[in-house]
């Protein structure tokens, strides 16, 4: 339940910006097959993540520390192709706060996505 959780925010971050990238993709297909989830159900997915921007809305990701590295993850696949767009921003901030991630805390699981991601992207 919780790695689909994870698929359905991830996928909405892959969709925000209107692109999505290799990496994104590469992402996205990794927690799939974490969560037992086939290409046609990714496919739809991605379909009602598109037209339905409260996709990823009522997450339910507990404990604390999951939902944490939930959210440095989404940051990382955020930046995974080098920017982080204002609509990748705006609903990493939506789901950090109803996952009472905020203020310092949310700061600070930013930064090591963002970090993260460039550590990553370097590598390559």
């Amino acid at each position: 339940m919780e790695n689909a959780e994870l698929l359905r925010a991830a996928i909405a971050m892959a969709v925000a910006d209107g692109r999505i990238s290799r990496s994104e993709m590469g992402v996205v297909e990794g927690l799939a097959r974490r969560a037992g989830v086939g290409a046609v159900a990714i496919e739809a997915m991605f379909e009602a993540a598109a037209k339905n921007e409260s996709f990823a809305d009522n997450l339910q990701l507990l404990p604390k520390d999951r939902a944490v590295k939930a959210v440095e993850l989404l940051v990382g696949l955020a930046r995974i192709d080098g920017e982080i767009s204002s609509e990748e921003h705006e609903l990493v901030v939506r789901i950090a706060a109803s996952l009472n991630i905020v203020d310092d805390e949310f700061r600070q699981v930013y930064e090591a996505g963002v970090k993260r991601a460039d550590n990553l992207r370097q590598a390559h």
